[in-house]
């Protein structure tokens, strides 16, 4: 089925741009929503979403709040540069609204992931952490701290959700924040490295295996649930 381009509403009337991917049939499926890092936009995740969606997910993609279709509140520009940290800590509720838009079309709720890069990596876990219905997170070059989002003490608060932690080994910053995150983590992470210095969702370019990596460890967190 081809993409579908809808407008979500955050909690707060933030109105966002999104794209879900369905795939055939009308059974309950696994749903997944897609995080970009901070100065992209849903556009990011495209051919990722594609794969995923052929390998039978519920796959949403939103702008989050100041970034592609979503840069706009009561008529006035809201460009990205302009956020504040309390503002990008608000796009928690954009990742909220992306939830609330895979249920209402046949995500099954009891298998529901969530991936991020970049900020959108640290934005996943942050909501993991309030959102006890996600079963599994994928973090791609994550780090520390982006934009006033940590997530060092974060991860040592995840419970019952298995984590995926990825990273270029060239991208540096990234790498150490995932290598600390694995470690701090108190519950199932795996940590996966690539040669080179992708960042993000730029990875699957570089190693388009990666790709498949991702989808398959995803696969066997919710296939199982």
């Amino acid at each position: 089925m081809p993409p579908e381009h809808d407008v979500l509403q955050a909690a707060d009337g933030m109105r966002l741009g999104a794209t879900l991917y369905r795939p055939a049939g009308d059974s309950l499926r696994p749903g997944l929503i897609l995080v970009h890092r901070y100065g992209g936009n849903r556009a990011v995740w495209e051919g990722f979403a594609r794969a995923a969606c052929h390998a039978g997910l519920l796959v949403v993609a939103p702008d989050l709040r100041g970034h592609g279709e979503s840069a706009v509140r009561d008529g006035k520009p809201l460009p990205y540069s302009g956020l504040s940290e309390a503002e990008i800590l608000n796009s928690l509720q954009d990742i909220e609204a992306a939830k609330n838009h895979l249920l209402a079309h046949g995500a099954d709720p009891q298998n529901l992931a969530l991936a991020g890069e970049g900020l959108g990596a640290n934005l996943a876990l942050r909501y993991t952490l309030q959102a006890p219905d996600i079963q599994a997170v994928v973090m791609i070059s994550p780090g520390l701290e982006y934009n006033g989002i940590e997530t060092e003490d974060a991860i040592c608060r995840l419970r019952d959700c298995p984590a995926l932690l990825v990273a270029t080994e060239g991208d540096a910053y990234s790498a150490l924040s995932a290598s600390t995150l694995k470690q701090n983590a108190p519950v199932f992470a795996e940590l996966r490295t690539w040669p080179g210095a992708s960042h993000g969702v730029d990875l699957f370019a570089a190693h388009p295996e990666s790709m498949h990596f991702i989808l398959q460890w995803l696969g066997s967190i919710l296939d199982g649930k």
